[in-house]
């Protein structure tokens, strides 16, 4: 992912550190202007404590005034069945297929296997089997998450429309915040 990132920053002329680290330990006091992360990154987190420390590691490393900008998936509500996505790379064609483990209402947390493939010629060429579990979020719990980490001024964007408020078809929630 790094390496995307930095291919793309440096397609459009942009000269960016970029760090590997785990967002929920990583502390760099006063460096920087805006924290932002992506689409779903946060939810990746196993649930409140990490999400909170995640925070609170980001609020340290913002300037005073700082702003944070995080975007999570809207819940869903009736785990999907199974389903395969494909797409091809040069001659190769690589599959995806979702298969629903488990849903933790408890928690929030749904887990799935996730089974990647690689096919030259009708041949099956690799494959990769990954767990992966996603912490959902109501808009509220997860603003009061935000506050309780240190920033004020919240703020939710439904769809990447500023001033569109989440309803029951928004797809991506953005959450905007200030150091407090």
């Amino acid at each position: 992912m790094l390496e995307t990132c930095r291919s793309n920053c440096e397609m459009h002329g942009i000269d960016a550190v970029l760090i590997e680290a785990d967002m929920s330990t990583y502390v760099n006091e006063d460096a920087y202007e805006a924290v932002i992360v992506p689409t779903g990154s946060l939810m990746l987190l196993d649930g409140l404590d990490a999400t909170h420390d995640a925070l609170v590691s980001f609020r340290r490393c913002l300037k005073p005034g700082g702003r944070l900008i995080v975007d999570i998936a809207a819940p869903e509500l009736i785990p999907e069945i199974g389903s395969m996505r494909s797409w091809r790379v040069d001659d190769d064609l690589w599959t995806l297929t979702t298969d629903h483990l488990e849903s933790d209402s408890s928690k929030n947390q749904t887990t799935r296997w996730l089974r990647y493939e690689k096919w030259h010629d009708g041949q099956l060429m690799s494959s990769e089997l990954q767990l992966f579990r996603l912490q959902w979020w109501s808009v509220g719990e997860f603003s009061r998450v935000v506050r309780e980490a240190g920033f004020s001024n919240v703020e939710v964007h439904a769809d990447y429309q500023i001033g569109k408020s989440p309803g029951p078809e928004s797809d991506i929630w953005t959450f905007t915040a200030i150091v407090a």
